[in-house]
């Protein structure tokens, strides 16, 4: 028997979070579900890793251990090893804010057109007020730009269909990833934008994504582990926003990323200059700040044209990178 739902989730060095996240996992109220764990640590201490294997005694834990698999392979792997209809998506260092949080979201799902939901991000500290423009974040709440890069705003307070789906606190139906293929895995980061670019360009009329605030998930950014993003330089994390949008964005719009060319430039200034001021953990007090913003901003120009000269060697060697993984449908039942 297959369960209903089946929760993935991704895991990298950060067993005592993760080991947190299955418990409050195995608490759910919900009567029928699996949780699949992509365990890719590289460091496994054995009081932790015991605390695992003793979580994952339970036999609705179903444990893969892989090497890193990076984001979007890993959430693949997971749908791959998954045996439910629907799947949820939470990763290590989050934490369902209910025990009714499976049941809120399979709720949604009523709706047979209803293909995706992606629920509310609570903030760990509480934060009532978490964006200063809140009209702006109810308009624009899972939305894409000009430049098709994605706009989040996923703490914000009003239900409604949008363009795009979270990797993160999540529900999706199988077969609507049956249909418009995985996420593509040619990115170090922003991994969950290709697919809803698929399902934007081919779903029917009356089917839709939707943000459900009463769908809470609490966010913690400061547990140790995972991809550590806050914690790169400023060039190391443009060249992650750069690799997505020629390998991502220039495959789904080439007309769009030809003709705007000159802004992406001017948005990945602009972009990584407002992480390292609000966001970056390398850069706490205002001379780091102001440090890294001028020494990103001289080091740009030499960058971007040594990381375009460095992504034609590699297409030109090794081929352009492959998109939209397909999700095998599942085979007829026999009588």
């Amino acid at each position: 028997m297959r369960p209903r739902l089946s929760v993935v989730v991704r895991s990298y060095n950060r067993l005592p979070a993760l080991a947190e996240l299955l418990g409050a996992l195995l608490a759910q109220d919900h009567d029928d579900f699996e949780i699949v764990v992509i365990e890719q640590s590289t460091v496994r201490l054995p009081a932790e890793v015991a605390r695992i294997d003793e979580l994952a005694a339970d036999p609705r834990v179903k444990l893969h251990r892989h090497p890193p698999l990076g984001g979007p392979g890993a959430r693949n792997a997971g749908v791959r090893a998954a045996a439910g209809d629907l799947l949820v998506f939470i990763d290590d260092d989050d934490l369902p804010a209910s025990r009714d949080w499976l049941r809120k979201h399979e709720a949604n799902f009523a709706d047979p057109s209803c293909l995706g939901v992606t629920g509310r991000f609570v903030d760990e500290h509480g934060d009532a007020k978490p964006y200063v423009n809140s009209a702006r974040a109810r308009r624009d709440v899972l939305s894409f730009n000009v430049l098709k890069w994605q706009r989040v705003y996923a703490r914000t307070d009003v239900k409604k269909r949008v363009a795009s789906l979270m990797g993160g606190n999540a529900a999706i139906r199988r077969t609507t990833l049956e249909r418009f293929g995985l996420w593509d895995e040619c990115t170090p980061i922003e991994d969950e934008p290709s697919l809803s670019y698929r399902i934007a360009a081919e779903k029917q009329d009356d089917e839709y994504l939707l943000f459900d605030p009463d769908v809470g998930m609490i966010r913690r950014l400061d547990v140790p582990g995972g991809m550590a993003k806050r914690t790169l330089s400023g060039p190391a994390y443009a060249k992650r926003v750069f690799t997505f949008l020629h390998n991502v964005v220039a495959h789904y719009f080439p007309v769009r990323f030809a003709l705007l060319y000159p802004l992406y430039v001017g948005f990945v200034w602009f972009h990584v200059v407002q992480w390292i001021v609000s966001d970056s953990k390398r850069h706490v007090t205002l001379a780091q700040r102001a440090v890294g913003v001028l020494g990103f901003t001289l080091a740009l120009p030499p960058l971007w044209a040594y990381w375009v000269v460095e992504l034609w060697a590699k297409r030109l060697t090794t081929g352009f990178p492959t998109h939209r993984p397909m999700l095998a449908p599942r085979a007829a039942p026999t009588a």
